[in-house]
């Protein structure tokens, strides 16, 4: 792998931020016969046919490829798409396409996790009728997914869960994870061995402390920030051993551990919505996670590219 960009913020810890809350507990010990493996996380990809970043995908994507050793899949974090909410039908297809276009070198399996953005019509003011084909998730679970946004999988003594924070109130998105979502959770996880360690992907974050450092330390969150009801999750999340939640939304590279759980969030692959770093910090990139036995290394990697101005 080539040279690694290093990050300076504060918030950065092994190029993956960290603001540590309390100590980790309950660390597990990997077994003496370890199975190693690596997966790519891209998150916030927001492809559009301006500012060259189609361009910017498919660079990306080209860097993944190179990577040694290549992962054996790749988790997206949401936002595929630069917005559906309030865009007329052709741009919405024009803007599945390009992705569809750009991510089509990747080798291996991809497993996606929706976004605010890549819900159609959820916007007060909106033109697109509920009544519309694709109205909604519809679109996404169409183009994208072809199932349910939220599901599981296990790969090599790992169980992954990827879970959809996106709701809505009215016609707004929120962050919110529904109540069939909650049960069904909850039943997957007591399904999952207690001493089976658990990657959890979602778009808006459960953990973060980006308003303290972006805006005040007394400024309070809402759930176009944060999953509202995200306390639920992390309480069903703790009664088995989750390593890690990766995060999107925000843009931002950050490490939160609690508890012995880590809540990355992680980046963009637009950066500044491809207008530069964001905040001026956080380059454009993607993440890879390195599994050995019980173990999970994050590296948040840049893939130099160049904003079109």
């Amino acid at each position: 792998m080539k040279e690694l960009l290093t990050l300076s913020r504060r918030s950065l810890l092994a190029s993956a931020g960290s603001a540590t809350l309390l100590p980790s507990l309950n660390h597990f010990e990997s077994s003496s016969k370890r199975n190693t493996f690596r997966v790519v996380h891209m998150t916030d990809l927001h492809i559009q046919p301006e500012l060259g970043a189609a361009d910017g995908v498919s660079l990306c994507v080209k860097k993944i490829l190179e990577l040694n050793p290549r992962p054996d899949f790749i988790l997206t974090g949401g936002d595929h798409v630069m917005d559906l909410l309030n865009v007329s039908g052709a741009r919405a297809d024009l803007q599945f396409s390009l992705l569809d276009e750009r991510l089509k070198p990747l080798e291996m399996p991809i497993y996606h996790c929706v976004g605010n953005h890549d819900v159609y019509g959820w916007a007060p003011n909106s033109s697109v009728s509920e009544r519309e084909p694709g109205y909604g998730k519809a679109l996404f679970e169409e183009k994208v997914r072809d199932s349910k946004t939220y599901y599981s999988f296990d790969h090599k003594g790992w169980h992954f869960i990827v879970l959809d924070t996106i709701g809505v109130r009215g016609r707004q998105w929120m962050g919110h994870v529904d109540d069939d979502q909650l049960q069904w959770l909850k039943s997957d996880l007591a399904a999952t061995p207690t001493d089976r360690p658990i990657v959890v992907t979602l778009h808006m974050p459960i953990i973060t402390s980006i308003l303290q450092e972006t805006e005040s330390t007394t400024t309070t969150p809402t759930d176009l920030t944060v999953t509202g009801n995200g306390k639920q999750v992390f309480d069903l999340l703790r009664t088995r051993m989750v390593k890690l939640v990766m995060q999107g939304h925000t843009h931002v590279v950050e490490s939160v551990e609690y508890l012995g759980t880590r809540f990355m969030t992680a980046g963009a692959v637009s950066g500044d919505w491809w207008k530069g770093w964001r905040l001026g910090v956080h380059p454009e990139g993607f993440t890879t996670l390195d599994f050995d036995g019980a173990s999970v290394k994050t590296t948040y990697v840049p893939y130099g590219w160049k904003t079109h101005r």
